[in-house]
């Protein structure tokens, strides 16, 4: 399943699910937005995160909020509201993305059989950074945080 993150208002929210999916849509094909895509990967980031001892709440910026609605068709949306973010926020800046890449190879060992690919460490370092910049831009600016989940 692929899992998407973005700060998004709270009038946006309550706009719906249907604004929420459009915004999403809109957001894919700027490269400038403030987006995280997980991809496949939302399984790995929660046992990096559990690994370091984060709380439920903070797992949660991972593994999905409150429900917002569902397409019937395989894609539905969680969101944290700002007081969630800015838990979750908190968290995640009080932790170097470089202490949790430590837990990766041992995280992964229980994942992935033989080597871990080559590159594939440097790309989740860089989904973690942009999972840490979505929170902390959601958090400056007291938005919330979509995650759109597809397939």
């Amino acid at each position: 399943m692929n899992v998407s993150l973005f700060p998004i208002s709270g009038r946006e929210i309550e706009a719906g699910f249907g604004r929420v999916i459009s915004r999403f849509y809109l957001l894919e094909s700027d490269d400038s937005a403030a987006l995280c895509d997980l991809g496949d990967d939302s399984g790995v980031i929660e046992k990096l995160l559990q690994q370091v001892n984060a709380g439920d709440n903070v797992i949660s910026a991972v593994s999905g909020g409150s429900l917002l609605g569902d397409d019937g068709a395989g894609t539905f949306c969680t969101f944290l509201s700002a007081e969630e973010v800015a838990g979750v926020s908190q968290f995640l800046s009080s932790l170097p993305v470089l202490d949790v890449m430590r837990q990766a190879p041992e995280v992964l060992s229980g994942i992935i059989r033989g080597r871990i690919p080559v590159g594939y460490l440097e790309d989740l370092e860089g989904t973690l950074i942009d999972l840490w910049e979505v929170y902390d831009l959601a958090a400056r600016e007291a938005l919330c945080v979509a995650q759109v989940y597809e397939g």
